[in-house]
Formats: C-alpha cells, structure tokens, sequence
C-alpha cells in the first residue's frame, strides 16, 4: 500500500472516529439538558453554530446583565463563555444595539439594565 493511499485510508478513519465522538457527545449533552430540565432549569441544544445563525443573543446578553449590578464587556464575554471572535463580535453588536435602544446604560465601562 502506497503512502498516499495510506493517509486516505487514515483520513477516513479519521472522519469516522470524528462522527462516532461527536454522536456519542450529543447523546451526553441530551442526557444532560434532559437532567437540568428534570431540575426545572430550562435548556436547549442548538445546531452547530456555524452552520445556523444565532438568534436571541441580545436576551442572552440582557441577562446576563440583569444578573449583575453592572458588568464590563470582559465579564460578560466570560459569564457567555465567548472564546470565538465570531461570538465575541455577536456579543458586542448585541450590546451596541441594547445600549442604542435605551435598554442598557454604560458607564465607566460597566453596563446596567436602564432604570
């Protein structure tokens, strides 16, 4: 077997292992929201975030800010696990638009829900 049809066989044990991982992490993450609900939390599993856009960010980021009594754009990356710059950016024209719409105030760097 030549090399190259060693790595295309490689490659395609690699695809295989890839979706074995991901259908077994799905099946975790679904008995996992499954206990939250049982718990009276409310969760959902969303699509590959790639692949969809996503909606309700700017309730997402309210949120969080309505759980503080004022937090910095860092915090809040953090408290909505933002480790992408596609989220971050997302996260960042949310707050823009909540700030533009008078539903949050910003000083001093820190965002408050408006009063």
């Amino acid at each position: 077997m030549s090399i190259l049809e060693q790595i295309k066989k490689l490659d395609e044990q690699k695809v295989k292992l890839l979706a074995d991982a991901k259908k077994e992490a799905l099946a975790n993450a679904k008995k996992a929201i499954a206990e939250l609900e049982a718990l009276g939390f409310h969760y959902s599993l969303l699509q590959e975030v790639g692949t969809i856009r996503r909606t309700g960010i700017r309730k997402e980021v309210l949120n969080v800010i309505k759980s503080s009594k004022g937090i910095t754009r860092a915090a809040i990356l953090t408290a909505m696990n933002a480790d992408e710059k596609k989220t971050e950016h997302s996260i960042s024209n949310a707050l823009y638009a909540l700030k533009k719409s008078g539903a949050v105030t910003a000083k001093d760097g820190a965002y408050k829900v408006a009063s």
